[in-house]
């Protein structure tokens, strides 16, 4: 399948967009094959031979650009400019024949985040963004939910691995039982897209991984929604407690949440 991109797309966009569509394909053919041989990585997750071999081929199409790399799997550059890669994010989802999963690729350029390409492999969907040129869902563009009433808000939320991670994650997720609707979905990628694409309204992390949220932020920023810490700071570039909302209720998650950032 082939995508046209947004007038004004740069060579990284178009480098990151054949990048998500090439790892997607085989993502997909194996989505539907024989069941993935899974192994645990200490403590943090999943990995199958899906996502080492996604990843190599994103790392094959990438391999003449001059930014460095920082990946799920292979680990890598966390200074300069950087491709910020989760080649299968929610490995757990694919492992077990869940739709929800995705390729995320984000770029950061000069300590900003400058675009995000999110490819939904099994329902072909290519979501993407670059700063200025809007988000878009293949050739659709995308707006942020107009949601401002708290009790219709659908909200995804996420954890790390690490026990303090999961307690706060657990603790946000009692308040919001009862004032929204809140979603876990397993997979960080696809819940900023649906974001982005206004399926959603909010999405709430404590301890992801960068990879996991770079090219998503991108998108819902770019769709026009909202990046802040729990306090409602502006997102530092390395805080794990972040807020990416549609913008409207954004102060009302900061209300929620903001005491229990640490």
């Amino acid at each position: 399948m082939t995508f046209a991109l947004p007038a004004g797309s740069s060579d990284d966009l178009q480098l990151a967009v054949k990048a998500a569509l090439t790892a997607g394909e085989l993502i997909r053919e194996r989505f539907h094959a024989q069941p993935s041989t899974i192994q645990l990585k200490d403590g943090k997750g999943e990995v199958t031979e899906t996502d080492l071999a996604a990843e190599a081929a994103i790392f094959e199409v990438l391999s003449g650009s001059s930014h460095g790399v920082l990946s799920e799997e292979a680990g890598g550059d966390t200074e300069g400019d950087l491709w910020i890669i989760d080649p299968v994010d929610g490995t757990t989802n694919f492992s077990r024949r869940l739709s929800l999963c995705a390729v995320s690729i984000g770029l950061r350029l000069g300590g900003q985040l400058s675009l995000g390409v999110i490819y939904h492999p099994v329902t072909e969907e290519l979501y993407l963004a670059e700063r200025g040129l809007g988000a878009w869902r293949n050739q659709q563009r995308l707006h942020v939910a107009a949601t401002a009433d708290p009790s219709l808000a659908v909200i995804f939320l996420t954890h790390g691995y690490a026990a303090e991670h999961r307690t706060r994650y657990g603790a946000a997720l009692s308040r919001f039982a009862v004032t929204s609707y809140p979603r876990t979905l397993g997979s960080t990628a696809v819940e900023l897209s649906f974001v982005a694409a206004g399926s959603g309204d909010a999405w709430i992390c404590s301890g992801d991984e960068l990879w996991d949220f770079a090219a998503g932020m991108v998108l819902v920023e770019e769709a026009g929604g909202r990046v802040s810490d729990w306090h409602g700071r502006d997102w530092d570039g390395q805080s794990t407690y972040t807020i990416v909302s549609n913008g409207a209720i954004h102060d009302f998650l900061i209300d929620t949440v903001g005491d229990l950032q640490p």
